[in-house]
């Protein structure tokens, strides 16, 4: 690779610290964007898993009005020796509604555990934003040779690592 650029070296102390600056608040980045990450896959998949009960509650919904409405036919039709078909399909209707409720709680929590991993996601994303700017600007200090860049990189990276440790408190109702 002759036509690669060369790399120079960090020789000048001040260099070397805003390097290390930068190398520790690349790696917080890296540990902050899979929280994020994670954050994701976790709404993702509880939406998914919401969504299906959902479904499922309005089969639910659909097979207890068939029911009802056959039960109230064959009422109306009915001779006495059908009696007994009338209550299996009263009792039916009535599992079928139980088994709604059942869902609907389910369904109810997983749209929670949706919401939480979106806050943990949307919480990361901003200590991220931050994190990311430290490392631009505090590349910018080595540029420049400034410690007034690398002094708002550092106070930036420690925002964004400040943001990160309240991933949590994403979680709380506000």
């Amino acid at each position: 690779m002759a036509n690669a650029p060369e790399i120079p070296e960090a020789n000048h102390p001040f260099e070397k610290r805003v390097a290390a600056t930068i190398a520790m608040v690349a790696v917080c980045l890296a540990f902050i964007n899979n929280a994020g990450d994670n954050g994701t896959t976790q709404s993702i998949v509880k939406a998914n898993e919401a969504s299906n009960l959902w479904a499922y509650y309005q089969a639910k919904s659909i097979k207890g009005i068939v029911v009802t409405m056959q039960g109230e036919l064959l009422y109306r039709l009915a001779t006495t020796d059908q009696k007994s078909e009338i209550e299996r399909l009263k009792g039916e209707a009535t599992r079928y509604e139980n088994e709604k409720a059942e869902i609907k709680v389910k369904a109810e929590a997983l749209q929670v555990e949706a919401k939480e991993g979106a806050a943990i996601d949307d919480r990361a994303d901003l200590a991220s934003l931050f994190l990311q700017v430290s490392i631009v600007i505090s590349s910018i200090a080595i540029l420049v040779r400034s410690p007034i860049f690398w002094w708002a990189g550092v106070a930036l990276g420690v925002i964004g690592v400040g943001v990160s440790a309240t991933l949590g408190l994403a979680l709380l109702p506000w």
